[in-house]
């Protein structure tokens, strides 16, 4: 999700107002301050400073970077059995990772937004690799000069995916069905479907086959169209059959017969997707590399999860949502988040069934990260409608609009829209936590070793969440962000239970991950210049600077010489993460490994051009969310002038630092 976050690090509010070095420059006139006075204020003890000397320890080690920002031939984002994809997985293969951690795989809207998916079970076929179809295993559906140009750029947008990949599996998708049905490749499609169908593949279709006669909104199609599930259903059809009967008069025998082609057009690609995604893994599991991949707490209110399963959601007589999705305010995000997701409806026992069966489907995929994990155990429902105390009635973003537009502000947030729903439970009388748990022993799972939490939200500070931590809390993967979220929180009170990402709190938890950054927040560079660019002042207040500061002199045992160096403090602190003794999971992100200004989404805007942290301002920093695209060989090259920077030095420093923490016995 887009923040989910106990103040961000409270460097950012610390040194937000002060003025940084001009020129790069960094201020080496930081007055001196004692470790003893540290000490008499007991913040020796919000840090477990044993040093960066050991070998590596954290046994299992992932990083995050989605395949989109890879380079491809032929292809503006990267994607599946490629070249440079497969010189990404030799890199985490040399840099000791056991996990590649992906963002979410659905598929796509117009914002380009994996955690605003249309549906949970069809996945982004543009990340299907074109070349693979001239091959004869795929019976040749495409000939290599109806290939797209192999032309580069360092941004896409939806329709440039569209113009460059639909026709082409349209062409490949006319050819396929003259196809022999004795052809390996029909079997493999005939699996496929009759697998899929029933669980979603048929619904998602027909939903396709209607979205491009009528648009992607549901919600704007004739009313019989946006009840057709109800009325399959009702009437015990195969969807296609009551949309067929629907259709029937409606339009013409041409274009029914086109809305078909359609729907089988939209089969074929999510098996093309199927096959691929599943040589890609294969191939990933023979280098002992797994998959975490991402679990969106919501879906689309507008999208095919919502038309098909209405009852599935908290809406009105009109479908509309009741409430929507968001996030409170927050220290390094002050205002409200509305992600504005319809709810779901816990009351529903078609949700569970849904929760199951995509619970089961990712898991056979991978292990599986949780996003915005808190929101299953209060979650913040906010409204659509607001009456005000003196009866004005406000609508969606009117809500938060400034006070003097006549809103209530854009950090309002009512403490009535937090709502326990840890409690909830299904026909089995499961909570959503032991229907985790099942689902992963029936998929042959530890639940304990595949779920990855996203549990440091705002929300986090609740009764009910220190009741699912006391009763749940071992049987799943915790993360916490100690740089971002730790280092420098509650100085004069060390011992404050509630910064669950202190060094000292992660010390005493068990079943931990460790995360160096994450999708949406600044790079781990970002933060150290920060940091070690602005005077520490006041000892006895909370400036994080000061503690930093103090935790790379006796932590990474770092001198003040050395603290100049921002290379040299980026591999120790990469270092510390990898050398924690209780830690189960460290997880980096490729720019934090590479030291690099990069981040792949600002919270809460769809444009990276609006940076509240203030951000470098380099190419690799401003460019819109989920659509940057590294440039080709940027493992292979080191010059790092012009457009298309190479990364060879820092990715072999890397490396090498990995290599000497594991040796070679170490799996």
């Amino acid at each position: 999700m887009q923040v989910n976050s106990i103040n961000i690090f409270n460097a950012i509010s610390a040194v937000k107002n002060v003025n940084a070095p001009k020129n790069g420059q960094h201020n080496t006139n930081i007055p001196k301050l004692s470790f003893d006075s540290f000490q008499k204020n007991n913040i020796y003890n919000a840090i477990s400073f044993t040093g960066v000397d050991g070998k590596g320890k954290v046994k299992q080690r992932g990083m995050m970077f989605h395949i989109s920002n890879l380079p491809a031939t032929r292809s503006y984002c990267g994607q599946f059995l490629d070249p440079e994809t497969d010189k990404f997985i030799d890199f985490l293969q040399k840099s000791r990772q056991t996990h590649w951690i992906m963002n979410p795989l659905f598929a796509l809207g117009d914002d380009l937004c994996p955690y605003n998916a249309s549906g949970r079970f069809s996945k982004n076929i543009y990340l299907v690799n074109l070349n693979e179809l001239t091959k004869n295993k795929y019976g040749n559906l495409l000939k290599p000069s109806e290939l797209p140009d192999d032309v580069t750029s360092p941004v896409f947008t939806l329709d440039m995916l569209k113009t460059q990949k639909l026709p082409r599996f349209e062409k490949a998708f006319n050819r396929f069905e003259k196809l022999d049905s004795t052809h390996p490749l029909k079997i493999e499609y005939n699996k496929f479907v009759r697998e899929n169908k029933s669980l979603w593949l048929d619904t998602y279709a027909a939903y396709d086959g209607i979205s491009k006669l009528y648009g992607d909104n549901w919600k704007n199609w004739p009313k019989d169209l946006q009840t057709l599930p109800e009325t399959a259903k009702k009437e015990n059809k195969p969807i296609e059959t009551a949309l067929m009967e629907i259709l029937d008069g409606k339009l013409s025998d041409k274009q029914i017969s086109e809305v078909m082609k359609d729907i089988d057009l939209f089969k074929f690609e999510q098996f093309l997707y199927d096959k691929q995604f599943n040589e890609f893994n294969n191939e990933l599991r023979q280098k002992g590399i797994t998959l975490i991949l991402d679990l969106a707490i919501g879906v689309s209110r507008n999208g095919v999860d919502v038309w098909a399963n209405k009852d599935m959601f908290l809406l009105d007589k009109n479908f509309n949502p009741t409430k929507v999705s968001g996030c409170p305010p927050e220290a390094a995000y002050p205002r409200t988040q509305v992600w504005g997701h319809a709810l779901y409806n816990y009351d529903s026992e078609a949700f569970w069934d849904y929760q199951e069966a995509s619970l089961k489907k990712m898991l056979n995929e991978g292990d599986l990260r949780l996003d915005h994990f808190v929101g299953y155990i209060n979650r913040a429902e906010i409204p659509t409608a607001y009456k005000t105390a003196d009866g004005r009635f406000l609508r969606g973003d009117n809500i938060f609009a400034p006070e003097e537009k006549g809103g209530m502000g854009i950090d309002f947030f009512d403490p009535d829209w937090i709502v326990r729903i840890d409690e909830k439970t299904n026909s089995l009388g499961e909570n959503m936590f032991e229907l985790f748990m099942r689902i992963a022993k029936e998929s042959g799972k530890n639940p304990e070793d595949c779920y990855i939490l996203e549990d440091f939200g705002p929300l986090a500070e609740t009764e009910a969440y220190k009741e699912f931590k006391e009763k749940f809390g071992t049987d799943f993967i915790s993360q916490r962000i100690p740089v971002a979220m730790g280092i420098g929180e509650h100085i004069t009170a060390p011992q404050d239970k509630n910064n669950i990402s202190s060094p000292q709190n992660i010390k005493n938890e068990k079943n931990i991950a460790i995360l160096t950054g994450n999708h949406d927040l600044p790079p781990l560079r970002d933060y150290v210049d920060l940091l070690l660019d602005n005077e520490p002042q006041d000892i006895n207040g909370e400036n994080s600077p000061a503690l930093f500061r103090e935790f790379c002199k006796h932590e990474l045992k770092l001198t003040e010489e050395e603290l100049k160096d921002r290379d040299l403090v980026m591999k120790e602190l990469m270092k510390w993460h990898y050398t924690r003794d209780n830690v189960k999971q460290v997880q980096t992100t490729l720019p934090d490994a590479l030291g690099i200004y990069f981040r792949p989404n600002i919270p809460g805007y769809s444009n990276g051009m609006k940076d509240k942290y203030l951000m470098k301002t380099t190419a690799e920093a401003l460019l819109p969310y989920w659509s940057r695209v590294f440039p080709k060989g940027f493992l292979e090259r080191t010059d790092k002038s012009g457009i298309n920077p190479g990364y060879k030095d820092l990715a072999d420093n890397y490396i090498d630092m990995m290599n000497k923490l594991y040796d070679s016995s170490e799996n």
